[in-house]
């Protein structure tokens, strides 16, 4: 049984703040499952203190709010923690300070047997525009569970962050640190090929997500789980259950009628997004300092991120994609690599800027890799590895790595589009037909196979050549050229450029007025 117990001055040394929130005692975050035949939802919203600004909502005749200390509200577990979590709609309106929560914010009633919550039959989570929420624990985290919603809107002026409570409070986190908390999980109601087709039929799809015990899975792609725009979510991935660190944001089935827009990972110890199955469609993703991959994807994911912003910290970060069908405990248990539904997303208009370290904290700096049965489909974008001198024989720009993605990508069914490849190590592997990657990239069989498929492709395998002109800062060049200088007839590729720099105002970490620290490669 795991326990937490709330010391606050000890740990913070944060006496005036929090001493009115702290709530004694050993909070159970054993999780339980839901009884559904005892109604024990909370009844109606509540305006609380009218002179208290902070979120409120009436638990029968009880009125819970948060502590209001002049700039910064505080929610103890008893107003919302895994083991307690929001059964009805709650609105967290804007203050100019901090809301502070002191466990878990779980939203809605994890179910692990019979028959799910549908799409917005649970309570929603409004968070206006503007706000800051911090988890003051390194293992609380934002759970929405299935049938509920998150609306988190923000705007290009008014970001909604999340973030640990030493970045947000006491000012002591680092730039790159991370584990500060947990991160972001969302459970769907959308289709993962972790359930069998009757499973989904009959409306028993129970998938336990990472973190406590929280389930995910269903029949339907088109679900929504509310909306994240203008979202920036910082210096994540404690492990808050054995052997578990959260992602920044993970997609567990979450389908298509979510809106995802505009969202920022930074500082993540694990990945920055990983969609879990589902549909969900993302545009306008930064991944800054994700030390795991930046974009991972598995289990049927079937959605599209399009243009994304890629940046790996001058020593750490491993992936920009990381693509599977099946993960690798099943593949272990000798689950097929191309089990169906299976996953093929549409990575588009991305760009990934590799540091080409060895010394991360999982695995190398790389750009993309395919394995245990996906297809994808790549357009419009840019691996580029010239920042930095290739330090080792690892910093492969894509790969594909076993025989089931090697025959999709030989088949057609993953293709690569309009796209450039700038590294020293560009490609990794071969087909089944004995091509090496790079002649697959670039439709230059020497076995007489055509993938013409693919076109508009480049290969550099010397970006540090004088010559050579695919990126200005991480803005895509106006003018593109190879190391022979000859240009490049290609246009609209890449995330962002200079004249159309949609990451201005509201991101962290890439422009001089908002960032712990200048990028690595701008000089």
């Amino acid at each position: 049984m795991i326990h937490k117990h709330v010391s606050c001055v000890a740990a913070f040394g944060a006496a005036t703040l929090l001493i009115s929130a702290c709530e004694s005692g050993d909070v159970n975050l054993q999780p339980t499952n839901v009884d559904n035949s005892v109604d024990n939802s909370m009844t109606s919203t509540s305006t609380g203190d009218s002179s208290n600004p902070c979120a409120s909502y009436a638990n029968g005749d009880e009125t819970r709010q948060g502590s209001f200390d002049g700039t910064n509200c505080t929610y103890g577990p008893s107003f919302v923690s895994f083991s307690n979590p929001l059964t009805m709609d709650l609105e967290i309106p804007f203050i100019t300070g901090v809301h502070i929560f002191q466990d878990t914010l779980a939203v809605g009633e994890g179910v692990s047997s019979g028959a799910a919550p549908a799409g917005g039959a649970g309570p929603t989570l409004t968070i206006a525009a503007g706000n800051t929420l911090a988890f003051l624990d390194s293992s609380d985290y934002l759970l929405i569970n299935r049938g509920s919603r998150i609306m988190a809107d923000g705007s290009p002026t008014a970001p909604i962050t999340f973030t640990g409570y030493t970045d947000a409070i006491s000012g002591t986190a680092g730039a790159e640190d991370v584990q500060l908390w947990g991160g972001v999980v969302i459970n769907g109601n959308g289709i993962t090929n972790n359930c069998s087709d009757q499973q989904r039929t009959d409306n028993t799809c129970h998938v336990e997500s990472e973190g406590q015990p929280s389930y995910y899975g269903g029949n339907d792609n088109t679900e929504s789980s509310g909306v994240l725009r203008y979202v920036v979510v910082k210096h994540t991935g404690y492990e808050v259950a054995p052997g578990d660190e959260l992602n920044g944001i993970s997609f567990n089935a979450v389908g298509s009628g979510t809106t995802v827009s505009h969202i920022q990972t930074y500082s993540t110890f694990d990945d920055g997004i990983e969609f879990f199955g589902g549909a969900v469609n993302v545009d306008h993703f930064i991944g800054l300092y994700v030390r795991d991959d930046s974009i991972d994807f598995s289990d049927g994911y079937v959605g599209t991120v399009d243009t994304a912003l890629v940046i790996h910290a001058q020593t750490d970060g491993n992936r920009c994609v990381e693509g599977d069908n099946i993960g690798s405990g099943r593949a272990s248990e000798g689950v097929a690599l191309d089990t169906t539904p299976q996953t093929n997303p549409t990575i588009r208009n991305m760009t990934c800027i590799l540091s080409n370290s060895d010394a991360g904290t999982h695995d190398p700096s790389e750009g993309v890799v395919l394995r245990r049965g996906p297809q994808a489909q790549f357009v419009d974008s840019i691996i580029f590895g010239g920042y930095a001198d290739d330090v080792g024989e690892d910093n492969e720009c894509f790969e594909i790595d076993d025989g089931v993605t090697r025959d999709f990508a030989q088949n057609g069914n993953t293709t690569m589009v309009n796209t450039i490849i700038a590294c020293e190590d560009p490609t990794k592997d071969s087909l089944g037909n004995g091509d090496d990657i790079s002649a697959w990239v670039l439709d230059e069989s020497t076995n007489g196979a055509s993938y013409s498929f693919n076109t508009g492709n480049v290969i550099i395998d010397d970006p540090m050549n004088a010559n050579v002109s695919i990126l200005d800062s991480f803005y895509t060049a106006s003018s593109l050229t190879d190391a022979s200088g000859a240009a490049i007839d290609l246009s609209g590729i890449g995330a962002v450029t200079s004249g159309d720099d949609w990451t201005r105002n509201w991101s962290y970490g890439l422009h001089s007025a908002n960032q712990g620290q200048a990028l690595w490669f701008v000089q």
